[in-house]
């Protein structure tokens, strides 16, 4: 068995290789800390199961993952652990989206690395329980793509926002595509109802607190 171990920690790779050589017979290591040695290393070794730091870096686990599996032959052989501490609801969609086969926490006993790599072996998917990180999806949105989501609460056309903010048509639209990808949301009444179900309308003024106010006539 050929297992990669892509984390930009020395001591966590080292512990990692100490925990599954007490237990596991006729394995190979492979170790990288950035996410251009760990592609090679996928693309050009038999790798069987590759444990992912999702904070890799370079580019994060994610996105190698995503690199990987867009340019490898269908029915992609590689097993895909993430080591997380924790996840947003956006990563672990992603991670849903890219077939992510196991998760493990940073802070993992030997024992639990060892559950993890049972249940993958007999095929089956693992995901600890209370991984997702459950911040507030707009943290991920910027100052003025805020400002539009507020506009969208009251309902209002793409026209009327433009008017509001002083922004373009065009620039209002590419905001609300940028909105609806990074809340995971499919229309504009979607990011609506996010909006009015999930936060006040006071909490939305006071993000805004500081900003000399809304329409300050300037293009985003």
């Amino acid at each position: 068995m050929s297992i990669l171990i892509a984390d930009s920690q020395p001591l966590f790779r080292y512990g990692v290789i100490q925990v599954l050589d007490s237990y596991l017979d006729n394995k190979e290591y492979l170790v990288a800390d950035n996410t251009e040695d760990a592609l090679r290393i996928l693309e050009t070794e038999k790798v069987d199961i590759a444990i992912i730091d999702l904070n890799l870096r370079d580019t994060g686990g994610l996105e190698l993952i995503c690199r990987y599996k867009e340019r490898e032959f269908v029915g992609c052989p590689v097993k895909f652990v993430l080591i997380v501490s924790t996840i947003s609801l956006y990563e672990f969609t992603r991670a849903k989206e890219l077939d992510i086969d196991a998760y493990i926490l940073r802070n993992s006993t030997a024992e639990d690395i060892k559950y993890v790599f049972n249940v993958i072996k007999r095929g089956d998917k693992y995901c600890p329980f209370n991984i997702i990180d459950d911040r507030d999806l707009t943290n991920y949105l910027t100052q003025r793509e805020l400002e539009v989501l507020m506009e969208l609460s009251k309902g209002l056309t793409n026209s009327e926002i433009s008017h509001n903010l002083y922004i373009s048509e065009s620039t209002t639209k590419k905001h609300i595509s940028n909105i609806l990808n990074k809340l995971q949301l499919s229309n504009r009444m979607e990011a609506m109802a996010y909006a009015n179900g999930h936060y006040s309308k006071n909490k939305y003024y006071l993000r805004f607190n500081g900003i000399s106010g809304v329409n300050n006539g300037k293009e985003a």
